[in-house]
């Protein structure tokens, strides 16, 4: 019996939205989801696997008196087709007519699938998305869904979202508050913001969600034949995030030959969200690339649980904690280095809008380097906004004229939280 028959469809769409409408609506992101429930485009939800994507379909569902829903990546599927697209709506418009809502979960996995989507989304359907590749649902939505489509950025939980989980609605008040929230900050960039990983605080969770990545989505798909170096490189890459390097480096540290095959393998890890590279800043783009980059995680606790851990590594958590954050609110980001080294500048719609350096804790001894950096770069930027974030102190001073705000990352984060209740008084 052919297991994609007609039959058999109908038999898994009714055992799939079964499964979806009984599922919990789950913990509440910083997502305003009114802005799309009449939306005019399709709706593309993008993310790292297991970071909440379906979750998200689950929440925005209950915006809709009623709806279809597909999970592309049901085993059941495996080879699956564009013809079998066309034979899913057929069984949806024989059996819930009138139904203009669907939910297509993890659609990268079928081949010409923006076709299918143009031509539904055409024909009247609101259509929302999700995919664990930007480079696969890039490249289609570019060629073929120009100007038809928005995208929603999802990531692991962020710190806000963390402490709902924890029991945290409204901001801190008092030293002891303030003390806790530091405290959950600490556990937080241990723990990271996988949802399966902290529902169940099995390592093996984050270890599986790695390798899922690191073999369904990289090397099977990319045909990678240089599996063991491969692996090495992107254990290497999480044992040193947030550190200067480039693809020569990198090749030497983990003996290949070809620079060139670094880049590649790099360019996966970004598409399947697993890093981000972050450039050093010249108005140059030559020489942006030229130059050596940072690489960024995109959880914390994925770092701790698949990399080399070292003693003392809280300082270099604590910057990818603010890479996350700010990356996550869809920043471009890029560190500075002249006489002096500023962690990151921030740029919204390729406005400089702020300079930040991410430290711990401002001490006697490294005060003079990490104001003198940041003074460096907000001179160069011209920008007036200047930002030393820190684990727990608060200060303000002006130096050459120029204001710096000394303030807590978690402090940050709540009070721009939509999730966060703030005191009226």
């Amino acid at each position: 019996m052919d297991p994609l028959s007609h039959y058999n469809l109908e038999t898994v769409l009714i055992n799939q939205m079964q499964r979806f409408k009984n599922s919990k609506p789950g913990i509440k992101r910083r997502i305003n989801f009114l802005q799309y429930v009449n939306h005019p485009q399709i709706i593309v939800i993008t993310g790292v696997r297991r970071c909440g994507k379906s979750t998200l379909l689950r929440q925005l569902a209950d915006f809709f008196p009623s709806y279809l829903y597909v999970n592309l990546d049901d085993e059941r599927f495996a080879g699956i087709g564009i013809h079998h697209l066309t034979e899913i709506m057929t069984i949806f418009e024989e059996n819930q007519p009138g139904i203009r809502t669907i939910f297509l979960d993890e659609i990268q996995n079928i081949p010409e699938w923006e076709r299918f989507v143009r031509r539904i989304h055409d024909d009247g359907y609101q259509v929302f998305l999700t995919g664990s590749n930007a480079q696969l649902l890039s490249s289609e939505l570019g060629t073929r869904l120009t100007g038809r489509y928005v995208t929603i950025s999802l990531w692991p939980f962020r710190f806000d979202e963390y402490s709902n989980i924890m029991g945290v609605s409204e901001f801190p008040q008092g030293t002891e508050a303030e003390a806790e929230i530091q405290r959950l900050f600490i556990r937080y960039l241990e723990e990271g913001g996988f949802p399966g990983f902290l529902q169940y605080q099995d390592p093996e969770i984050l270890h599986q969600i790695f390798e899922d990545i690191i073999y369904r989505d990289i090397i099977v798909r990319y045909g990678i034949r240089e599996i063991l170096p491969f692996r090495e490189l992107c254990r290497y890459i999480y044992s040193n995030l947030t550190r200067e390097a480039s693809y020569q480096s990198l090749a030497k540290s983990i003996g290949v030959k070809n620079a060139m095959t670094i880049r590649s393998w790099i360019g996966y890890l970004q598409d399947s969200f697993l890093i981000s590279e972050c450039f050093r800043f010249d108005y140059s783009l030559r020489r942006q690339h030229a130059y050596h980059k940072k690489m960024y995680g995109i959880d914390t606790g994925l770092r701790n649980t698949v990399s080399f851990r070292f003693s003392g590594d809280t300082g270099m958590l604590f910057e990818q904690a603010v890479w996350m954050e700010y990356k996550s609110r869809g920043y471009d980001l890029f560190w500075f280095k002249a006489e002096g080294e500023c962690d990151f500048l921030v740029f919204d719609s390729g406005k400089i809008i702020t300079c930040i350096q991410a430290c711990t804790e401002l001490t006697l001894e490294n005060q003079e380097r990490e104001v003198s950096g940041l003074l460096k770069a907000m001179k160069e930027m011209r920008c007036d906004d200047g930002v030393i974030l820190t684990l727990r102190q608060y200060q303000e001073m002006v130096i050459e004229g120029m204001r710096i705000k000394i303030r807590p990352l978690w402090n940050v984060i709540l009070t721009d939280s939509p999730l966060i209740q703030k005191s009226k008084w």
